[in-house]
């Protein structure tokens, strides 16, 4: 057995899947929605005896490897380490080749600049700096471990002196990690100077990128500067804080997204764990992705500005098509921020300032709607003409998204009322948007034609067949042989089945327990996955009980004879009308008629 077989023999797909989305069983099988499309009925299985998944929305499927590839973005190798770590299967040998050796490389590179950064801030004396700094702004020790907080010195080369002869990297290395910068004459300097350090890590906990804070308020350069788009490094995939606070998100299942580290930072130490911060104020497609993956709902803190109202207008247009609940922490609109002379601060802020009464805001979050509403009545004035059709123009495309019918009426009246206007005459104008041309189609995912799983016109002999070969599947050993050699004497017409039944009355022959997830690893990969289609039918799953699996046998298997003998006198009723229609008669093709014509009474005796 290869190193590869046994990982994947001593490793549960469906424990690696059910920790990364919800699964519930379902007959044999388990299912749960799809992690790879938009959806909000499950249609994604797994199946624990076939070590393998498949989603009968958009036809995704494959084994764990394929899985950690999809979901986690992992390379064959990460993945194959990383479960037969978890399987405690050491690895005989192995070294990563071409593209993976340069991410492992670069890889190694970012956290060794990750720990010389931190060492510089908490060990060497040049972090002095840092240090007050961070304790001015009421940052902690642990906190700073936490995030492992680093410093990097005001000097043109000197982390690439350690990394080039410290560490024996080249520069084209660190070029590719994103920390050096390429000047005239083809000279490389240190990207970060005398700046604050923030490792940004990958949802796996990876160090992929940096984020810098200016600490010279003097110096004419941009406050924060991150790392540039690299191979692992991609902004719009990323959020602060993901890997570090993930089981504190997972556990509320809740997320605060906040703006900056700082804001996210203090919010821990007033114990709001459950936070990640983007760069901007703008959340993305695949930040979002992300966030689905740990909590059903998600809590905007946001600036309330102009900037703000936008990123959650554009917040609701990306979420309305999946599951997930938006709310908003409005700043603006709270009493206690007022009375405690808070009104306009950020997090940060007041998280440092008032710590109860941050985590007081949290809890008392206003639905996505809601937030906008109140925003459009204090930008616009509700009570003169124009006003009231700004506020329509600037939420009924939103509004229009909701889509449940009994919320979005409830905004409708609620609007109506605001700017005294009939209901009636808003929900015309929320038509108008029902069906935004350039809504965003990504999140959505709605499956391509080449990727989709088509639904295809069976006739009822493939129905029965396909039911015939799950009862079969999940026959015990000792009624396999049996089935398997009724249903090779009915010449099935389900794609590849007679390879499939020939190999399998072998195995049943065999006379041991049948495995069926290492059966399917002895095929060929298209048979593999037409078995995992005969095996993991949802519509079977439902309908049929383990303890019925004989009982359903019996009434299928007459019917299904009958329709191969019909199916079989179609055929043989086809050749004697060709032979009837040819002009010149010979002896021998009277001999074939008379042959047909006996197969035909025997087929018909058959029937009766």
């Amino acid at each position: 057995m290869s190193q590869i077989q046994a990982i994947k023999q001593a490793t549960s797909l469906v424990e690696i899947i059910g920790e990364r989305i919800k699964l519930d069983r379902s007959g044999v099988n388990f299912r749960g929605l799809c992690p790879f499309h938009s959806e909000k009925s499950p249609s994604f299985f797994v199946s624990e005896a076939m070590q393998r998944y498949r989603c009968f929305g958009c036809g995704a499927s494959g084994d764990v490897f394929e899985f950690l590839e999809r979901y986690e973005g992992m390379t064959f190798s990460e993945s194959l380490k990383m479960l037969a770590d978890k399987a405690g299967i050491i690895l005989e040998s192995f070294a990563p080749t071409g593209d993976d050796a340069i991410r492992e490389k670069s890889l190694e590179i970012l956290d060794l600049t990750r720990e010389y950064y931190h060492y510089l801030l908490t060990k060497h004396r040049a972090g002095e700096a840092g240090r007050a700094y961070l304790k001015q702004r009421g940052v902690t020790q642990e906190s700073i471990k936490l995030f492992q907080l680093g410093l990097a010195l005001p000097s043109w080369d000197e982390l690439i002196k350690y990394l080039t002869q410290k560490k024996s990297y080249t520069i084209a290395d660190l070029d590719r990690a994103g920390l050096v910068v390429m000047g005239q004459q083809n000279r490389a300097y240190d990207r970060f100077r005398g700046r604050l350090m923030f490792p940004l890590r990958n949802h796996r906990g990876q160090v992929v990128g940096f984020s810098g804070r200016l600490l010279n308020a003097n110096a004419k350069e941009a406050k924060y500067i991150n790392s540039p788009e690299t191979g692992l490094y991609h902004k719009s995939e990323l959020l602060y804080g993901y890997s570090e606070l993930f089981h504190e998100i997972k556990k509320l299942n809740q997320v605060i997204v906040m703006e900056g580290e700082f804001d996210l930072i203090s919010s821990t130490q007033a114990h709001v764990n459950q936070v990640v911060a983007i760069k901007g104020s703008a959340l993305t497609e695949g930040q979002i992705k992300l966030l689905g993956r740990v909590a059903n709902q998600v809590l905007l803190a946001l600036d309330a500005d102009g900037a703000g109202i936008k990123a959650t207008q554009r917040a609701i247009e990306l979420i309305a098509a999946t599951p997930l609940e938006l709310r908003v922490i409005d700043f603006g609109h709270s009493p206690e921020l007022l009375a405690a002379g808070l009104s306009g601060k950020d997090p940060d802020e007041i998280a440092r300032t008032n710590p109860k009464l941050w985590r007081t805001l949290a809890e008392q979050s206003v639905s996505a709607y809601e937030f906008l509403l109140r925003a459009a009545l204090e930008r616009f004035n509700p009570q003169t003409p124009d006003g009231k059709k700004q506020i329509i123009d600037e939420l009924a495309p939103v509004f229009s998204r909701i889509t449940h019918a009994v919320e979005q009426d409830f905004y409708l009246q609620k609007l109506a009322t605001a700017i005294n206007v009939r209901a009636d005459l808003v929900a015309k104008d929320l038509i108008k948007f029902a069906q935004p041309k350039n809504s965003p189609q990504s999140l959505r995912q709605m499956p391509k034609k080449s990727d989709a799983v088509e639904p295809i016109a069976l006739t009822k002999k493939q129905q029965l067949e396909q039911y015939a070969l799950y009862l079969m599947l999940h026959s015990s050993t000792p009624e396999l042989l049996e089935r398997v050699t009724e249903l090779m004497e009915l010449k099935l017409l389900e794609f590849g089945s007679q390879t499939v039944l020939e190999k399998l009355l072998i195995e049943a022959n065999a006379k041991k327990a049948f495995d069926l997830g290492k059966f399917s690893q002895s095929l060929a990969s298209d048979l593999q996955a037409q078995v995992f289609l005969w095996f993991s039918n949802p519509l079977f799953d439902e309908i049929v009980e383990p303890s019925a699996i004989t009982e359903e046998w019996q009434k299928i298997i007459p019917e299904l004879k009958k329709l191969h003998f019909q199916h079989e006198l179609q055929k043989i009723q086809t050749q004697l009308n060709r032979l009837d229609g040819l002009q010149t008669k010979t002896p021998a093709n009277d001999q074939e008629i008379g042959r047909l014509l006996q197969q035909i009474v025997t087929l018909q005796q058959k029937l009766r």
